[in-house]
């Protein structure tokens, strides 16, 4: 079953029971909803190398990823600046190499609210204490990623593939010392 690919465009739990300890290969999850019901079962797919994650996603990220994991896409989708971050300490703890690739993404920047702001600010502190140097990221067309977020992290690689990108990362180079594998 390892070369099955699903794709999820329903938020039914039974159907996320059905694929518990499957050996599916590559998992499309539709909506936000999709990627909380499979949270749960996510990591006893031992076979899964793919996920694409689309939708909104606001809160801490929940997902408990599959040690098989090695390529994550988040495409036509949005989140706040809590999920991104949470969600870069979720890949911290796959401990080999995972290709992240954001492709029209949108990071929700207007986190006002001092309880969120404090919470932030609480979350980016750890997300700088994770090892993510098994972790290339890879930032595709029109996404808007904040990337204050990974300054200071000593992520593997980060590719920016469109001019925009470019230009909102200008200053990060230097947030990745000795690290000759970024690509400006």
């Amino acid at each position: 079953m390892s070369n099955i690919e699903i794709l999820v465009k329903t938020d039914k739990k039974e159907l996320f029971e059905i694929l518990r300890d499957t050996s599916i290969g590559f998992l499309d999850l539709r909506m936000a909803d999709c990627s909380s019901l499979a949270s749960e079962i996510l990591h006893t797919l031992n076979k899964v190398t793919k996920l694409h994650l689309r939708g909104t996603y606001t809160g801490r990220c929940d997902l408990k990823l599959p040690a098989s994991i090695q390529s994550i896409t988040l495409q036509n989708a949005e989140c706040s600046s809590e999920w991104l971050c949470s969600f870069f300490i979720t890949l911290s703890e796959v401990h080999h190499q995972v290709d992240c690739t954001m492709f029209d993404f949108l990071v929700k920047t207007s986190d006002t609210e001092s309880g969120i702001e404090r919470d932030i600010t609480v979350i980016r502190s750890e997300l700088l204490s994770c090892d993510l140097s098994h972790v290339k990221l890879n930032v595709e067309y029109n996404s808007i990623i904040p990337f204050e977020l990974v300054r200071g992290t000593n992520i593997n690689s980060l590719l920016l593939t469109a001019d925009d990108d470019a230009s909102l990362d200008l200053g990060t180079q230097s947030s990745f010392p000795g690290n000759s594998h970024d690509t400006f």
